[in-house]
């Protein structure tokens, strides 16, 4: 017989995600380019939102800020929620993607010629207008950014789930 488990005492590990929407007077996003050697799946689509992990106890603008500044040499703002994603276990090709669960927030807008100095697996970054995101981006980050945007133009945070079809 499976005894129940105790969430509070021993909660299951999940990965946090502090992630940044930053865009440009255009309304273009801003979105960051993997090394290829940082992928795990070679199928995979190198362009994900600027940001990254959070650490245990650490606050999550705090994180954002981190992994902005460390990988594209700005300091970001984080402003309000824009969406949630949590994201489920999947078994891929390659790998098993854990659960995670992935905020994305508003920083801003930033000139399109502001200097950016990248860092860790980070190799390039590209300005992406809402009409190109989906024939570029996986489709659960394009689902991620779509989302952001609508809540930029008024509308609701989103909870979103998995993959989407």
């Amino acid at each position: 017989m499976q005894t129940e488990r105790d969430h509070f005492t021993d909660p299951p590990p999940r990965r946090l995600g502090a992630l940044g929407i930053i865009r440009n007077p255009a309304g273009a996003v801003l979105m960051t380019e993997k090394a290829k050697a940082a992928l795990r799946d070679e199928e995979r689509k190198n362009w994900f939102h600027p940001g990254g992990c959070v650490e245990e106890n650490e606050p999550i603008p705090d994180a954002l800020v981190r992994h902005v500044s460390t990988k594209l040499g700005i300091t970001p703002t984080p402003g309000r929620l824009l969406a949630v994603h949590h994201m489920h276990d999947e078994q891929h090709k390659t790998h098993l993607s854990k659960e995670g669960i992935n905020l994305l927030f508003d920083c801003g807008v930033i000139d399109s010629d502001t200097e950016l100095v990248f860092g860790g697996s980070i190799q390039g970054a590209r300005w992406m207008l809402p009409h190109e995101l989906d024939k570029h981006l996986t489709p659960f980050t394009a689902a991620r950014t779509h989302a952001a945007l609508r809540a930029l133009a008024g509308g609701d945070v989103e909870v979103l789930a998995g993959h989407p079809l």
